[in-house]
């Protein structure tokens, strides 16, 4: 299986460099693909209006649609997401495949979210909990759920 994370920003912190490369290399071990790409995170202006976070938002997720191809099944973390067990996640990858999907692309926002236009292109909203995380763990803990499926 072939599994892509585009995610706005970097990690910067070695322990979560270092985990990441231990869960990609086991995923890898098991036989699948997996690629990061990493989007430049913009500077949140300081006088962002409530009217503008789309349009900011759009602005710094817009490299994203570069990256998805139209046979990617996409999955956008989003905290308006299902939340789901790992048996059911595996399902839903096992049915993007059977549906001729060659990839399964999960997309991570910055700190301000995602732009409606990705999670209207989304095949599925995901969510890990309803509490805000880190961005850089967040990537961690969905390394970990991947490298389960």
């Amino acid at each position: 299986m072939k599994y892509k994370i585009l995610c706005v920003g970097k990690v910067k912190e070695k322990f979560f460099k270092d985990e990441i490369s231990i869960l990609t290399d086991l995923i890898r071990k098991k036989g699948n693909a997996i690629d990061i790409i990493e989007l430049q995170d913009l500077k949140i202006p300081d006088n962002l209006k409530i009217s503008s976070v789309e349009g900011f938002l759009e602005k710094e997720c817009s490299p994203m649609f570069d990256k998805i191809k139209g046979s990617d099944y996409v999955i956008a973390l989003c905290i308006e997401g299902r939340e789901i067990t790992t048996a059911k996640h595996r399902s839903i990858v096992d049915k993007a495949y059977d549906m001729g999907k060659e990839c399964i692309t999960y997309v991570i926002g910055g700190s301000m979210g995602l732009p409606d236009k990705i999670k209207q292109r989304a095949d599925m909203k995901l969510s890990f909990s309803k509490m805000t995380f880190p961005h850089q763990l967040m990537r961690v803990v969905l390394l970990e759920e991947i490298s389960h499926l």
